[in-house]
């Protein structure tokens, strides 16, 4: 299954994402089927209290694609309030007026503002992390997957790396 080539929004860019007005401020990375960017929303996140959002967008070829993505939204509002599991906030699809019979997906989620564990990692790499700082990253991120296996049914995460390890503001560690 092939990406279509869709365009980067510009910066400043105005899009609705369920209840929110979405404004682009950045573009951060693309990956498998995704482009994320750094959005600033109204409303604020009422969970974080932030105007400061991540915003994924993701284009799916048919509606097996979509209902995944749905799948994935619904479990994220299960998890929402989750202090080790990287905030819903806001969603929306449509069909994709570039490609027939695709859909384009809306994410808005809370934005992490340290990065990655990947570049806390990195940036460490000649001052060695101490026996309680790796306990630490560890207990938190086991603490977000055990959030997800106690949803009925279990949500399987399929993908933990340290790339998909996050740290928010207040340096907490999320999935």
């Amino acid at each position: 299954m092939n990406q279509p080539d869709v365009a980067q929004f510009p910066q400043g860019h105005i899009l609705t994402v369920g209840s929110h007005q979405a404004k682009i401020a950045r573009y951060l990375t693309s990956g498998g089927f995704a482009q994320v960017y750094i959005v600033e929303i109204s409303p604020s996140n009422e969970y974080t209290g932030s105007n400061i959002a991540c915003l994924k967008r993701v284009v799916v070829p048919d509606k097996i694609g979509l209902n995944v993505l749905r799948a994935e939204v619904d479990a994220m509002k299960l998890l929402q309030k989750n202090k080790h599991v990287v905030s819903y906030i806001d969603s929306h699809a449509s069909k994709f007026s570039l490609e027939k019979g695709s859909y384009e997906v809306f994410m808005l989620m809370e934005y992490c503002e340290h990065g990655g564990l990947i570049d806390f990692l990195n940036s460490r790499l000649r001052n060695r992390l101490i026996e309680s700082e790796i306990l630490n990253i560890m207990s938190q991120t086991c603490q977000g997957i055990a959030a997800m296996h106690r949803l009925h049914p279990p949500l399987i995460h399929r993908d933990i790396k340290i790339e998909n390890v996050l740290i928010s503001k207040d340096n907490v560690f999320k999935v």
